[in-house]
């Protein structure tokens, strides 16, 4: 079955280049493609990496998953396994050159800088969140650039508003 991943909102190119920014997450992603992939091959073939890659194909709905049965399991207990939900993408955006600057910019932090900014905003929100207004003024950072922060992260998330804690 194909299924189209449809993308017409700028910040979610966050997503879709953070999940194929190295050769395991495209590597993982190419193996699940071919069908349902129980989470010890991948564990076997791509180490933490594979594993840290599936999570993440999880979160953003890249794959689906389902238990398997105590009998395929592993010593009679079920695990998952993963299948891409989709085959195609279909990216349908207009927006400003400012835009998707700010977009491209947050997506291509180094990591260091990345974490640093991120644990920084997490600091800030604490544990009832702030408005996302705050956090950007308070971080000199446009709107469209911690949408595309948030995208990224896994610590924030938006809660309405509010950019709280996962």
């Amino acid at each position: 079955m194909i299924r189209t991943k449809v993308i017409n909102d700028s910040a979610d190119l966050v997503s879709i280049i953070r999940a194929f920014d190295n050769k395991t997450k495209k590597e993982v992603f190419n193996e699940i493609s071919k069908g349902w992939t129980p989470f010890s091959d991948i564990q076997q073939k791509f180490g933490n990496e594979g594993e840290l890659a599936l999570e993440l194909f999880d979160r953003m709905k890249l794959a689906e998953t389902k238990w398997t049965t105590s009998d395929d399991g592993i010593d009679g207990k079920p695990q998952k396994m993963y299948r891409s939900f989709y085959s195609l993408f279909n990216i349908n955006i207009s927006c400003p050159v400012n835009e998707i600057s700010d977009i491209f910019n947050i997506s291509s932090l180094n990591i260091n800088e990345f974490e640093q900014l991120e644990d920084n905003i997490y600091e800030f929100v604490g544990d009832d969140g702030k408005f996302g207004n705050s956090v950007s003024e308070q971080f000199h950072l446009t709107s469209t650039a911690l949408k595309a922060m948030v995208k990224r992260s896994n610590k924030l998330c938006y809660t309405g508003l509010k950019i709280t804690r996962v």
